[in-house]
């Protein structure tokens, strides 16, 4: 039974997380009008297909460090936490971050089953977590300052058309980074396997239809409106980033570097209006779930255990 409830909850955080960071895949093609929704929900259910399969297996090193027991209890408990937050997240349209929220709620859990926390791993976790958005912010940056001094006009349209095939392209690798690093993340805690992989690929195509249209409004519009140029600068860096930390083993969420990379792309622009509420809200509704998930992990497991 309490298998069956693995793979049930298992289902729907992957659906959520697929829909929910759909925004942070295509959202910039979009809203960039570069191609439909519909093409972009495709793209991205086959990025993140392919990257669940071929790289899906890296993130294992990080569950067992996190939650050495197989208990079936630990893996539900922090699965249900984090279906929790995600819910939330869809109602208020903010992309969140699972890396952050799954690993917060693995770390509470651990504290109330008295399992010893690794903190030297917690450390370089976290470090990758603050340092890669900030890499992302000021790579994006100097890489749309020197794209800008060497664009040629004279051909212009051609330029539009090969930056809009790159915007494709790395808008499709930012869904198979994700497929790798996030989705992968949530299999191996469901322990792996062929059963958990077919689940999992069922629950993106579910999720990426259903639950893809608030949170692509707040990154593709309300931070900044996109345009083809940052846009694509912003994707290749920020898959760049999470494709590193997956073959390195960590949790890295897209949603971080894509909003860092968006911001950096908007500050190249030097009399570009950024909204910076809209920005401030998901970083602070970040941090506030990271806290929330820490401690109903370690809540529930205390009342259970």
């Amino acid at each position: 039974m309490l298998d069956l409830i693995t793979y049930v909850l298992g289902f729907v955080l992957i659906a959520l997380v697929s829909g929910n960071n759909l925004s942070v895949c295509f959202g910039s093609v979009i809203a960039s009008r570069v191609i439909s929704r519909t093409t972009a929900v495709m793209l991205t259910i086959i990025g993140y297909a392919l990257g669940l399969l071929l790289q899906g297996n890296l993130l294992g090193h990080t569950i067992s460090v996190l939650l050495p027991s197989t208990s079936a209890l630990y893996i539900d408990t922090a699965l249900g936490v984090s279906i929790a937050i995600f819910v939330v997240s869809q109602l208020k349209s903010i992309p969140q971050s699972l890396s952050i929220t799954l690993t917060a709620a693995l770390v509470g859990i651990d504290a109330a089953a008295g399992i010893a926390l690794k903190l030297d791993f917690i450390a370089y976790v976290m470090l990758f977590w603050i340092m890669m958005p900030v890499i992302c912010s000021v790579f994006v940056l100097v890489l749309m300052r020197l794209i800008k001094r060497k664009v040629i006009t004279s051909h212009v349209w051609g330029y539009v058309g090969i930056v809009k095939l790159i915007l494709i392209v790395s808008s499709f690798f930012v869904a198979f980074t994700l497929g790798g690093n996030t989705i992968g993340l949530v299999v191996d805690l469901m322990s792996g396997g062929p059963a958990a992989t077919i689940v999992a690929i069922v629950a993106i195509v579910a999720g990426a239809v259903a639950f893809n249209s608030g949170p692509l409004k707040r990154v593709g519009n309300e931070i900044i409106p996109l345009r083809y140029l940052n846009a694509a600068s912003a994707q290749i860096i920020s898959a760049l980033m999470v494709e590193v930390a997956t073959l390195y083993g960590i949790p890295l969420s897209n949603t971080q570097t894509f909003v860092a990379s968006v911001y950096g792309a908007g500050v190249s622009y030097k009399h570009r209006l950024i909204m910076r509420h809209p920005f401030f809200a998901m970083v602070s509704m970040w941090i506030a779930t990271a806290i929330a998930a820490l401690i109903a992990g370690f809540v529930v497991i205390s009342i259970l255990v």
